[in-house]
């Protein structure tokens, strides 16, 4: 499981909240959630990241209570500029995760190769 990718899809899903084209249904359609949180958030890189889990430490919490205390809708998607400000916040936080992973994977490698020169 390629968790680049898996963050890279969760930029795709913010992209699609900014731009009007889709609403966050939180754990449903989280990229990362849809693998690592079985009632337990257990391996996620966000959770990685942060050091703590179900994506406190992240802007998430700021989005989801904004949405439920400003606009008290089913559907979580930008209604304001502040929801509009705490999407990019979020999609650039997981737009930071991927550059952290994808650095890591490369130093990673780079200390494989020179175990085995």
């Amino acid at each position: 499981m390629d968790k680049i990718k898996i963050m890279e899809a969760a930029v795709k899903k913010w992209d699609r909240i900014i731009e009007g084209k889709a609403s966050d249904g939180g754990v449903y359609d989280c990229p990362p959630c849809r693998i690592f949180y079985f009632l337990l958030c257990f391996g996620c890189p966000i959770a990685e990241y942060t050091g703590k889990k179900f994506c406190k430490g992240s802007p998430y919490p700021r989005w989801y209570w904004h949405q439920l205390e400003a606009h008290d809708k089913i559907r979580r998607k930008v209604y304001c500029d502040e929801c509009l400000k705490l999407a990019i916040e979020m999609r650039d936080f997981m737009a930071e995760i991927v550059e952290y992973l994808k650095k890591k994977k490369q130093a990673e490698e780079e200390a494989k190769k020179k175990r085995h020169s």
